[in-house]
């Protein structure tokens, strides 16, 4: 993975924990939960296309 690649995914990750944070502190449960598993799926296809064999181009 590229240094890049990882402070990336690493502001994006943390921008959505807070927001899920945020939805919890408001007592939005199932907006928060929503939040959690839209940054974890995130997460997951940044990591994925992030490494070199994933280049989808070719």
């Amino acid at each position: 993975m590229s240094a890049a690649g990882s402070l990336f995914i690493g502001i994006v990750g943390s921008l959505l924990f807070l927001i899920s944070v945020f939805a919890f502190s408001q007592r939005n449960w199932k907006g928060g939960f929503l939040w959690l598993l839209i940054g974890a799926g995130l997460i997951a296809l940044l990591t994925y296309m992030d490494k070199p064999s994933a280049n989808l181009l070719r």
